[in-house]
């Protein structure tokens, strides 16, 4: 069912795969293809099952939600990616009860390899609730996304809670992205564990004497609604949305970063006065855009549409060129646009033939809350309503590469940034790190608030083999640094490996 009202590139077909779901506000993957999607007030959960609704629908309706705006409700939905072993998928939600979040997990039972009609369903029985009383105190800035990592890491996004200072207190979880361990947890219903069994260890605050602050990845975020992971980095691009000026994406490459709010409004300076943080040095968005251009009154709330990387034998990958570009797009704008990456800076892709603006690489057809790319390649994203005219039905829609790729991207450098040692590290430490082939290789190092602090080994191609840098302890500058943990950052042809590196004086 091809979209009438949508623009695509030259090439590029968007079509809508479930027309029939009441606000659907999240989608979710299963390591298979089949695809999770959630209905933000009903609390239901629907699979589908090669483009249809699976045999048992829903598979599960959410109890207990709080929904009385629109920023609440069930919010967010993630698969375990150990999947079918662990059969989990993980929730989260304002919960009825009391002004909180939870986070919870249910277990699936039915098909869950896929040898049959492939539907399955999740016990309400079988709950385990990893967090009960994240802060919901507010009807807004609820957050809400919940992806998986490289690592197995359970991220989770959460708003300010209308408390602006609160996104830079570390021991309130507001304004801030979570990291958590689920590898530690028991299997069957219960919970909530305690919080020293959710923390990773490499977490940048697990020395914090605040439990809370352990399970905190980034901070500094207004309402990062929603956010993705690249798959091969791990680096999270967060979509935060701002109150009066800009719409900004983050780049979160190095842990413990902190990302200026409230102090900071896109590249803006604020007169917000906070007294716990660190207000000198936040780190600045890669891309922000005027929530006021065309019309202060059209609204503005950005959404994040993932960092693209070509599925390896997708049906519908896109052309190798998208390969690490990040598309996001605007609730009520709209528009999709597609970041390009040259070093660290990021800017507006090129136009490509067919694009409805020099700025906007495709326009959808109504209110878009989530967005990722699919196994098959394909940008999948849901249509909670098509406001024009009002009801519509809500819908699952895909964009779909249509043309012919002649070669295929080339297989990429493979890397390992290897131990520093000795560690902790006095007067000296070695980095070392590995390629597999030539490639296009950086090494700098990093403070925990992600500023740079040395140029271990500028951005050149190297040769296959160990190569082993030597850190004596200094800046750039020439200036010793103070004992504590930095980040020794590897990019290698766009992706990022990263170690830990503690320095004592």
């Amino acid at each position: 069912r091809p979209g009438a009202a949508a623009t695509v590139p030259t090439d590029f077909l968007n079509g809508g795969v479930e027309p029939f779901l009441d606000l659907p506000v999240a989608l979710a993957f299963v390591p298979d293809g089949r695809l999770l999607v959630i209905e933000q007030v009903t609390g239901r959960v629907r699979l589908l099952v090669s483009d249809n609704l699976a045999a048992d629908d829903p598979i599960l309706v959410v109890d207990s939600l709080r929904n009385q705006y629109g920023e609440q409700g069930l919010l967010g939905v993630a698969v375990d990616p150990r999947w079918p072993s662990k059969p989990y998928v993980y929730f989260q939600y304002d919960y009825v009860g009391a002004p909180v979040i939870r986070i919870s997990r249910y277990t699936a039972s039915g098909d869950l390899a896929w040898n049959g009609n492939g539907s399955f369903t999740l016990a309400p029985a079988s709950r385990y609730d990893l967090l009960v009383d994240l802060p919901d105190y507010s009807l807004i800035h609820n957050g809400g996304t919940l992806r998986f990592g490289p690592d197995g890491m359970l991220y989770s996004s959460l708003g300010d809670d209308g408390g602006d200072c609160l996104a830079f207190d570390l021991t309130r979880l507001q304004g801030k992205i979570l990291r958590l361990d689920i590898s530690r947890l028991p299997d069957g219903p219960g919970g909530p564990p305690d919080l020293s069994l959710l923390a990773p260890a490499d977490n940048p605050f697990v020395s914090h004497p605040n439990p809370r602050a352990r399970l905190v990845w980034a901070y500094g975020l207004r309402n990062p609604a929603r956010f993705h992971i690249d798959p091969v980095t791990g680096d999270l691009f967060i979509a935060d949305v701002g109150t009066s000026f800009w719409e900004e994406v983050d780049w979160a490459h190095t842990p413990g970063m902190n990302f200026g709010w409230p102090h900071f409004e896109g590249y803006l300076r604020t007169p917000y006065t906070c007294t716990s943080g660190d207000t000198a040095n936040p780190t600045l968005p890669i891309y922000a855009f005027d929530r006021c251009d065309p019309d202060c009154d059209a609204g503005a709330s950005i959404i994040s549409g993932g960092l693209y990387r070509r599925p390896p034998g997708a049906s519908h990958a896109f052309p190798p060129e998208y390969d690490g570009d990040y598309f996001f797009t605007d609730f009520y704008r709209r528009f999709l646009r597609r970041l390009k990456r040259s070093g660290d800076t990021w800017s507006l892709a090129p136009p490509v033939p067919g694009q409805p603006n020099p700025k906007d690489w495709a326009t959808l057809e109504g209110l878009v809350p989530d967005m990722m790319v699919g196994p098959d390649g394909a940008l999948y994203y849901t249509l909670m309503y098509n406001p024009y005219p009002m009801p519509v039905t809500g819908q699952v829609w895909r964009i779909v590469y249509t043309g012919t790729v002649d070669v295929e991207a080339s297989s990429p450098a493979t890397a390992r940034l290897l131990p520093p040692w000795p560690q902790p590290a006095r007067g000296g430490v070695t980095i070392a790190f590995e390629l597999d082939r030539e490639a296009q290789t950086e090494l700098v190092l990093y403070d925990l608030q992600g500023r740079r602090v040395r140029v271990l080994a500028a951005a050149a191609r190297r040769p296959p083999g160990t190569h082993r840098v030597e850190w004596d302890g200094r800046a750039d500058v020439g200036r010793t640094v103070g004992a504590g943990v930095y980040v020794a950052s590897l990019e290698v042809e766009g992706r990022r490996l990263a170690r830990r590196v503690a320095w004592v004086r």
